[in-house]
């Protein structure tokens, strides 16, 4: 995927890891999958991968969670399963600038700081 997709999914990705940290669960999946999705992160925002090293990173994330949604029942919260629905749904399709700003705006944040 190009560049702008990378840099859109990865603030995706960034606001995600928020939320799921945030929100109310004990079960163990939940507990084992933020610890995952945080330390995922983190590595993708540290290391600044580009090209098909995020590409592979970024779909190594996806198959994982989905696993765990689907498979081991891990719960989201609203606002964590809209911005995991969007993610999905990034990574799926070609999006338009103008739908990626559209996002960010919708998600609170400034259009500059992911420029």
């Amino acid at each position: 995927m190009d560049y702008s997709k990378q840099k859109l999914l990865l603030s995706l990705l960034v606001e995600f890891d928020f939320s799921f940290s945030k929100q109310i669960n004990e079960s163990k999946v939940n507990q084992e999958m933020e610890q995952y999705v945080k330390t995922t992160v983190d590595e993708l925002v540290n290391k600044q991968y580009r090209g098909s090293i995020f590409d592979r990173k970024f779909d190594e994330i996806m198959k994982t969670i989905e696993t765990a949604r689907v498979e081991n029942h891990l719960v989201f919260s609203g606002y964590t399963k809209k911005l995991w629905y969007e993610i999905t749904q990034i990574a799926r399709r070609t999006t338009s600038f103008s739908t990626a700003y559209s996002l960010m705006d919708m998600f609170g944040h400034k259009k500059d700081a992911f420029l």
